[in-house]
């Protein structure tokens, strides 16, 4: 073989670097924004601050690794929710600026958020049932069989409903245009507003699914019955070694959704023994000890059918080879049998399981893991 037809290293070109470095700096003044608004909401007064020492340790533990640490104030953060100081602790703008993108393949995780294919990728998970596709502007059944255009709305019709209208691609689990549908003759019902499927396709535009709704176990409804109370798994790949970090259980708070953003709760799940944590929070980290709508405690309560619930998640994440951390959304079914709902592999966010857990993310694999990241920084790794 000649010199010439020798494989050399593809090196990322100058439009690509400006798009990285553009994509850390707009990540980075959304986290500081986020983060300056917890330190507002979690300590008011400002009371809460890091002594010299704590200080020098958590730079020297980062610097060691040769990873930016970001600010030091996320430390802060960690202190006045958790009282700890420990320098594992993975600060959210860290995650998603350094690590997430050398532990996620994140040019292709877009393929891995589309509902439209989880049942062809997972055919023997359980899943909510889809009636019809949107994939591409082309509509098909739940089989993937084409369906002609007009023959969607006497698809609808032949099922019993009401029916989840939703983005088949969303990436971050936001809960956005999550609709409660009826079909009617003319296309769908919202809230009794009727709107024609040339209607839902001017907002949808492509890209999209109905599903039925999908009966809950009752320990899981009793939080909130008027959505889909989920347990958010996140795992780990280490070498070939699949393992669960952490679990929060996700509930609605007078949203049909059960997303932190549409106002709902999100509980802490103890992986060894299945029981939740003495309180939720939502977003801004307050502190409820029961459900402020049901009135349910969240104190000692376990978490049905949990093993299977793990299981689950370290099989599905197996089948996802370009992702060493990810995060699944799993249901109970009133069966006590655990359904996918969603697998997030990018933008996953961590805030919220450390405090709930009061622990670093990845606890005692923290250093294997920041091992790792420095190593593929280093030979380039394709983030």
């Amino acid at each position: 073989m000649r010199a010439l037809e020798l494989p050399t290293a593809s090196q990322p070109t100058m439009v690509r670097r400006g798009l990285r470095w553009a994509e850390r700096l707009r990540y980075r003044w959304e986290y500081r924004g986020r983060l300056r608004t917890l330190l507002q909401h979690v300590d008011p007064s400002g009371t809460v601050r890091l002594t010299f020492d704590e200080r020098r340790r958590v730079r020297e533990y980062w610097a060691s690794r040769d990873l930016d640490l970001a600010s030091l104030s996320w430390f802060r953060l960690f202190k006045a929710l958790t009282g700890r100081v420990d320098p594992r602790f993975i600060p959210e703008e860290v995650f998603r600026v350094q690590l997430e993108p050398m532990l996620c393949r994140r040019d292709v995780a877009s393929a891995y958020h589309d509902k439209n294919q989880l049942d062809r990728l997972f055919h023997e998970v359980r899943r909510p049932h889809t009636l019809l596709r949107n994939i591409y502007g082309n509509y098909f059944d739940a089989d993937y069989r084409p369906v002609p255009r007009a023959a969607v709305s006497g698809l609808l019709h032949a099922g019993s409903g009401p029916y989840f209208l939703k983005p088949a691609i969303s990436g971050t689990g936001s809960g956005h245009n999550v609709a409660r549908v009826a079909a009617s003759q003319d296309g769908f019902t919202i809230g009794g507003t009727v709107l024609s499927l040339a209607d839902v396709e001017r907002v949808y535009v492509q890209d999209f699914l109905v599903q039925e709704p999908v009966r809950q176990h009752a320990m899981l409804a009793a939080f909130h019955p008027h959505s889909l109370n989920t347990l958010r798994l996140i795992t780990l790949r280490l070498g070939d070694v699949i393992q669960p970090v952490a679990a929060t259980f996700r509930m609605g708070n007078g949203s049909h959704v059960d997303n932190g953003h549409a106002g709902g709760l999100l509980c802490g799940v103890d992986l060894g023994d299945a029981r939740l944590t003495p309180f939720a929070c939502d977003v801004l980290f307050r502190r409820h000890d029961r459900h402020p709508l049901s009135g349910e405690w969240f104190a000692n309560r376990e978490i049905p059918s949990f093993e299977a619930v793990r299981d689950l998640a370290a099989r599905v994440h197996s089948r996802l080879p370009y992702f060493d951390v990810v995060s699944c959304d799993i249901a109970v079914l009133e069966d006590g049998q655990p359904c996918l709902v969603e697998v997030n592999t990018f933008g996953q966010g961590v805030e919220p399981h450390q405090f709930l857990k009061g622990a670093p993310l990845f606890g005692d694999q923290t250093d294997a893991v920041l091992t790792l990241v420095a190593a593929r920084v280093r030979v380039g790794w394709n983030g």
